[in-house]
């Protein structure tokens, strides 16, 4: 009786997992079989597949959306790097080296990442304007590096704690200074928590469409979220189809880095879990 209970259950715990299931994918095979389909057959159906394909969605939305994602890349490539280096060596700081009020001044780093970013917004827009970086690369790369580097300083510091201090001892003893020992040992050391690092920022980059609203006007250096939302959508508001086209190729790098990176992603993300 009890086994045919626990049978029960499972079949109920599978048909529900398979329902969250069919959820989470069936948007995504809409944006990508109606990405195929021309105006009139989006209006005949969207919920399947139909034939045949319109591959010319995409010829006409790359020129439109090509200059966006080469935006995004330049952003999330330059304030990613910033990013992992200022966090790295901060962490390092907080990590291994004495000083007075260490834990003190952690402590206030770590605060930050209690405060909502919406409450800082306006402020920043207006140190930035004061500095006259508006509608430039740098009023988006900038954020990126200061602002990602609290959460990536927590999570690395963690990681450089972990590592023996007698690796750090021998190093010193052998005539290693600080820096040496940050980038020769631990640099190495941390690549995969780093990469995962990385691959997080760089979503987050990509997915962004507030800040660029807000600080850039002119078309040409805005990234791809607000791009689309601003440019895309506006002019071609009535075709659908072409817009699942430009969607689906403004996702495909992130799709080509998961792809490649997800075997540092995952050990990143399993290390960093061992070693807090």
């Amino acid at each position: 009786m009890h086994s045919r209970k626990s049978t029960v259950a499972q079949v109920f715990l599978h048909l529900f997992l398979i329902a969250l299931l069919f959820i989470m994918l069936y948007p995504l095979g809409m944006a990508l079989w109606n990405a195929f389909k021309s105006e009139l057959g989006f209006a005949y159906t969207r919920w399947y597949p139909t034939l045949p394909l319109r591959v010319t969605n995409f010829a006409t939305a790359f020129p439109a959306v090509w200059r966006y994602i080469l935006n995004t890349v330049i952003v999330a490539a330059v304030g990613t790097c910033g990013m992992l280096f200022i966090a790295s060596l901060a962490a390092f700081a907080f990590a291994r080296l004495r000083f007075p009020g260490r834990e003190f001044f952690y402590m206030m780093v770590i605060a930050l990442m209690m405060i909502p970013g919406i409450l800082t917004m306006v402020p920043t827009y207006m140190m930035y304007k004061s500095l006259g970086l508006l509608n430039t690369y740098w009023v988006l790369i900038l954020p990126i590096v200061f602002g990602g580097s609290v959460f990536g300083m927590f999570l690395l510091r963690s990681f450089f704690q972990s590592i023996p201090e007698d690796v750090f001892e021998a190093a010193r003893i052998d005539g290693a200074t600080e820096f040496r020992v940050y980038r020769a040992m631990c640099i190495p050391m941390s690549l995969p928590i780093m990469g995962t690092l990385a691959i997080m920022q760089i979503n987050s980059t990509w997915n962004d469409y507030l800040w660029p609203m807000i600080t850039i006007k002119d078309y040409d250096i805005i990234t791809i979220s607000a791009g689309l939302l601003m440019r895309f959508v506006q002019a071609y508001s009535n075709n659908y189809p072409l817009q699942f086209a430009a969607y689906l190729l403004s996702s495909l790098p992130l799709i080509l880095l998961f792809i490649f990176a997800n075997k540092y992603y995952v050990e990143g993300m399993i290390s960093s879990a061992i070693k807090m």
